[in-house]
Formats: C-alpha cells, structure tokens, sequence
C-alpha cells in the first residue's frame, strides 16, 4: 500500500501539479484556447529588452530620410496640394544624384483640380481658341488663360515624367490584408499595371504562407511606369498599437510583391530575391531571412536616421553632394501625422519604419523568433527548476526555494536579454518566469499552511530568548540549536552609558525601566538594521556582534558605521529627557575585529547564543578605555584595517589593557570620511605628536598639542595627553619605557 503523503512533501506535490498545468496550459496555448494577457506581457517585455539595451548607432549614413515636415508645409505647401508640386520636389532630389527615390506614399488615384464634365469643356475651349484663324484680342487673352488652365490639368503627366526623368524612383502601395473570412474576394484581384516592378525576382512554389490580400491601394499606371521599382509600406500593428513586425513579401492573386525596404535592400547590395512559399522565408543574395508568415520583427534601433527637410532640398540649401548615392526615403514628418508607436518612441514617423527595415536587412540585424518547440522546452525547464527547488522544503530551509527562484528568474533575464542584445534572438521571457513564479507561490502557500503552523509555534517559543536571525536558523535546521561553538573572524561591539550607576539611583524603578526602554529600544533597531546580531544586554550595556550566525562581509564597516548612528540617535533622546528634567547621557563605545568562538554556549537546561575569546575581552576594554581618553568610539587595529576607507580613524595609543601582557595599538573613531571634525592637518600634526612623544621629545610633543587645543578646546585626547606629557616632562620615565600606557581598571 503507497504511503500518505506527508504534510513535509505537500509543497513538492503542489508544485508539481502546478508545473503541470502550466506546461499543458502553454502547449495549448493559442491551439485551443489563448491565456488571457500571455501574449500582451510579452510584447511588453520585448519592449522592455529595447529599453534596457539602450540605442545602437546607425552603421549606413547612406540612409536619409527626407522628411515633409511643418517647415516644408509652410515654405512649399504645393507639394501637399498638387501633381505639380510632387514633381519639383523629385526633380529637385533627382538633380541630388541619389540611389534612390523611396516614396512612403502612392498616387491611387488621377489629380482631380477641375470635375471631369468640367475639365474636358476647358480642354475643347482651349482647342477651339487656339483653331481661330483670327483671334480678337480679348480671344488672345482669352487663349492664353485656358492654356494656363489645362497646363496645370496636366499634373500627373508631369509628375510622370518627373518620376521617368529621375530612373530611381520606387513607389509605395498600401495591400488591404485578408483579416477574415469575409475579407475574401469571390474573384481575382486586380493586380495594378506598374506594381510588377515591387515583385520577388523568384517565387518557390508551394502553399502560399506569405499575409493575403484582397486588393491594393498602388500608384496609377500613368506615374507607375517610368518607377523603378515599387513596394509595399504596410506595417502591423499589435493589439497595444506598437509596430512591432513588417511583411518582407505581401501576396495578392498569386504575386507576391516585396516590401519597400527589400526593394531598396536588394538594390543596395545588388543581389536578387526569391520567396519560398512553403516555410516563408525570403532569400536576399547568398543570405535567407527566416519569416513568419512572410512578416520579420522589427530590430528598432533607438537612434534617429539622418534627415532632411523637403524645403531645404526645394529652397537648395542641400550641399550640391550631401544626398549624392544616398537612399532617400521620403514620408510625412510633420506633427500629428503618421505617427507610430514603437518600443522607443509612441509617436516616431511612418518612414522610420521603412529605414529601420532597409537598415535591418542590410545588415543582418532582423530579429528572430525562435521556435515553438523551443519556447515550450523553456517551459519545460524552468518547471523543472521549480520542482527541484521545492525540495529543499521537504529537507532543509523553506526560504531556499524563493531564494533559488529569484536566482533563477534573474539568471533566465539575463540569458534572454543577452540573446537579445548579442545574437538578435527573442526568447520568450514571460511564459517560462510565470511558470516558475506560480509553482514558487502555491507551493510556499501549501509550506505555510502546513508546515508553516509548525515553524510560527518555533519562533513563538524562542523570539523571547534568542535573536530573529538565531531563531529562523534554528526553525530552519533545529539541529543548529546545540551545545559548542566554531572559530570565525567577528565584530564584536559594547556601548554603556556613563555614569548610569548614579543616574538609577535617582531614579525610581519604574521610570528607570522607562528610561531603559526608551535608550535600548533605538539601538537595538541600529544594531538590527545593519545585519548585527544582538548578543545580550548587560545592565545598561549593549553587547553586539557581525557576520554570526549569517555572513556578514563587511562587518567591521558595519559596525563602526551602527556606532555612529549609536551617537546620533543619542542627540534627539537628550533633548526629551532635558524636557522632562532628567540629566543628558553619553555613552562610550569599544569596537574589536578578530577570531572569535561564537554558538550557543550554557548548560543542557539553557543555551545563550554569545561569543568568547580574547578578541571579545579586547573589546570590552576598549569600551572602558573610551571613558580615560574623553572619546566616543575607541576601535582595535584589526577594525581600523577591516573597515576601510568610508571612515576617519586616529591612532590614540598603546595600551596594555588590564588582563593582558601584550600591548595594542588603539584608535579613535572619528567619524565617516568627509563627515569628521577633525581637518586632515589636525590629524597630521596629532601624527607628530604621538612620534615626538614615543621619542621622549615631550616639548615638541606639548607644543603640538597646545596647538590643536587651540584649535578644538574640547579635544579629549588632547587634554589627556597634554597632562601626560607635562607629567612626563617634569619627571622623565625610566630608561627603556616604550610609551605604552597601562590601563588602570576594567
């Protein structure tokens, strides 16, 4: 008979029925039913990559937008309004030299500036007076303004020739896409005169894979035939309205016809395409362009193209060779019109789309999908991630699997944005991190809800006597809770209050113990905040230590930085028990570094989580010494070395404290570098001072001191070391005295 499951193994099952679901929810997705905001997400996040690659330079200058902007709207609003005007813009970019002529647009339809009935009576008037034999005058005049007339009905003609004039004009055309059945036409769809210059030099044969459409919005033939190539300028849109993709072939009755950018791309490197209709991928030279269903991801590059104004090029304020072998792409720039989102930009122009597709191509920077199979093996795996990771529930420490799921989430970032950046490969992100997140969530629910009952009774019972840190160490692995210790290099902090022994006995208990709770509380917090471990309190006393039981690299920063912040929360508690007529307090600080035993230590009835050692003693006397020289902080040289260059230290001494035979050098904490009172010219001749006294030269010693009490009155080691030298002075030492001080009491 299979065994009941355990409540230690239900966050293992739980996350595996979730990685299930999940897994046969993104196989069907899209195949049988869609997964509500999937495919949003990851949209968002693919805009996300772009964002956080930041913008790539443009690598081909010989792209240019020529754009129709508001100073062109202003200076030649005839090209806006005529025929006419288009042409003398072409002529004037044609005289240019360039490559090419893209034009993001297309003349559907003929120039109307009179009603048909109305135009062929101009036309024949215009006849008829030029067949009199003997005009009047007023005919004569008559004449020459129906000329005028039917010169300016004649735009499209014009503009044709301009367009034949200039060889390198390529035309857009807007395809009309089937998005429905009912978008289908009953018969075939007519396929423009002209527009056979934008098809693939060679379709493969197969089922058609390429976007359908069902008719086309394409240049007149009149202006089409003297194009030299043409294009489609259609773009999708997702459902957020950002262009994301663009179709690189567009099918329309059996033709399949490129896109602008493709026919400016196989000019550009002068290369031939070809379509395989079957997988959809196009083919540019040597070089084939997977697709899906004939449309690439659009590689945006985040850097604006060059670009000119139209007006300058009208007005000839363009360098005679600035546009000379360049690809001009020309587009409506000015404000509120063709506007498209992009991960970049929410109102970039159209014709950017057209240059970042052309720039794409050129240089092989189209971005890839991959596969479904692999998007679903990523699934896969980091389902399996999150099953393994649960069973760490079930052995050790129930924060493990967030923990690992959160290294796991940032790594599988990583890779994805890595894939982005370097290979131009979209991996999907969203599926394969919300699967993890949900077996993570459920299966730290089901721990809660079971094993979580077990482990809130744990830290009930011991949060009274141990620190938090001990008590989930011990909730996690409660064979933690034993007798004995280990060897690790600590920080070990004591702070006590001076003059508490006469303070509490003016006080009555109960505003002592007021009194107490109001000073401990906030450097308990202090200590606490700064990943210290609260070892006991010890009367009015604090005894602190770093890097036990957690790991705590920086513990000696830590330290001395919580002993700083120890003085400023002391400044704000003055000031209220001035108010309420009690006495302001100092306090005296002793910080040690050094190896430590450190565990929990006691009898089999009681266990107290502590350390020991000589490093331990050192720095409860250094705490005692603090009241001798008139400082705050005094800090061992193991410290001063560990702590680093965040903080202002001064060699105080050398001192044999009581209960070792060994002098030590011994410093002050002065403050946070950049944040002391003491100028770097104090400490440099506090420096000489010290090197004079521990040569016996106490006169060269004393004048450096008078010096710097000059400066700060209030200096505490100045006054102590200016008795001693006067002392010294008076009655030199012994022949071979070292310039250590003994201390004097505990």
């Amino acid at each position: 008979m299979a065994a009941r499951p355990t409540p230690r193994n239900w966050p293992l099952y739980a996350a595996i029925a979730v990685a299930a679901a999940c897994v046969l929810g993104y196989a069907g997705h899209g195949r049988l039913v869609a997964v509500p905001g999937l495919d949003d997400l990851e949209r968002r996040s693919i805009d996300l990559r772009f964002r956080a690659r930041g913008p790539h330079p443009v690598r081909d200058r010989g792209i240019v937008i020529v754009g129709l902007d508001d100073k062109t709207r202003a200076e030649a609003p005839q090209v806006f309004q005529t025929r006419r005007g288009w042409a003398t813009l072409i002529t004037a970019l044609g005289k240019q030299h360039p490559r090419a002529i893209a034009l993001d647009l297309f003349y559907s339809s003929p120039e109307i500036i009179l009603p048909g009935e109305l135009a062929a009576k101009v036309r024949a008037a215009a006849a008829a007076a030029a067949a009199d034999p003997a005009p009047t005058p007023a005919l004569v005049q008559a004449r020459g303004v129906l000329d005028q007339v039917v010169e300016e009905l004649r735009g499209d003609e014009v503009l044709a020739a301009a367009v034949a004039e200039a060889k390198v004009v390529y035309l857009g055309a807007a395809f009309h896409m089937i998005e429905k059945a009912s978008d289908r036409p009953t018969s075939p769809p007519r396929f423009p005169a002209g527009l056979e210059k934008g098809e693939v030099g060679e379709a493969v044969g197969g089922a058609p894979t390429a976007p359908a459409a069902y008719r086309v919005s394409a240049t007149i033939p009149l202006i089409a035939r003297g194009a030299a190539g043409a294009g489609a300028v259609n773009n999708y849109r997702d459902p957020d309205g950002v262009a994301r993709r663009m179709p690189l072939v567009v099918e329309l009755g059996g033709h399949y016809v490129s896109s602008l950018g493709l026919s400016l791309a196989a000019l550009a490197t002068d290369q031939s395409t070809r379509f395989f209709a079957p997988d959809g991928a196009v083919s540019l030279g040597p070089r084939t362009i997977a697709t899906e269903r004939g449309a690439v991801r659009l590689n945006y590059l985040g850097t604006p193209f060059p670009r000119v104004s139209a007006a300058d090029v009208l007005a000839g304020r363009i360098a005679p060779d600035e546009l000379e072998h360049k690809i001009l792409l020309v587009g409506f720039t000015y404000a509120a019109y063709d506007k498209v989102p992009t991960p970049y930009d929410p109102l970039a122009d159209g014709v950017e789309l057209h240059a970042t597709l052309l720039h794409n191509l050129l240089y092989d920077g189209v971005l890839r999908d991959t596969s479904p199979l692999f998007d679903a093996c990523c699934v896969i795996v980091l389902a399996l991630c999150g099953v393994m990771l649960q069973l760490h529930v079930v052995r050790r420490r129930a924060w493990l699997p967030i923990v690992g799921a959160l290294v796991v989430l940032v790594i599988w970032g990583l890779l994805v944005q890595l894939a982005f950046m370097r290979r131009g490969v979209v991996i999907g992100l969203v599926a394969p991190g919300f699967t993890l997140i949900a077996i993570t969530t459920v299966a730290a629910a089901v721990a809660a809800a079971t094993e979580g009952r077990e482990k809130a009774r744990l830290r009930s019972a011991f949060s009274r006597y141990v620190s938090r840190s001990l008590v989930e160490r011990i909730v996690a692995d409660p064979a933690a809770a034993r007798l004995g210790g280990a060897r690790r290099d600590l920080t070990v902090l004591f702070s006590d209050i001076r003059g508490f022994s006469r303070l509490a006995e003016s006080l009555p208990p109960e505003r002592l113990a007021s009194f107490m709770n109001q000073y401990l509380t906030p450097m308990t917090e202090l200590v606490l905040d700064r990943d210290g471990t609260l070892d006991k309190y010890i009367g009015d006393a604090v005894m602190a230590v770093w890097n036990a039981p957690v790991d705590v690299p920086d513990h000696a920063a830590r330290a001395c930085g919580t002993a700083l912040d120890m003085l400023e929360a002391l400044r704000p508690l003055n000031v209220t028990w001035r108010a309420e007529g009690l006495p302001a307090v100092a306090i005296g600080i002793g910080i040690n570094t050094g190896p430590m035993s450190v565990g929990n230590m006691g009898s089999e009835a009681r266990l107290d989580y502590t350390v020991l050692g000589d490093a331990v003693n050192l720095g409860a006397r250094l705490e005692s010494l603090t009241k001798e020289y008139g400082v705050d902080i005094l800090v061992g040289e193991a410290t001063r070395a560990a702590a680093g260059s965040g903080f202002v230290f001064r060699e105080l001494d050398r001192v044999r404290v009581v209960g070792k035979d060994r002098a030590v050098r011994i410093y002050q904490l002065v403050g946070k570098a950049g944040q002391n009172t003491l100028e770097p010219d104090d400490l440099v001749r506090w420096e000489r001072m010290l090197n004079a006294y521990r040569a016996r030269d106490f006169v060269t010693a004393e004048a450096e001191l008078r010096a710097l009490g000059a400066r700060h009155p209030s200096d505490g080691p100045t006054r102590v070391f200016l008795e001693r030298v006067r002392d010294l002075a008076s009655v030199p030492p012994r022949e071979g005295w070292d310039g250590v001080y003994e201390q004097r009491s505990k």
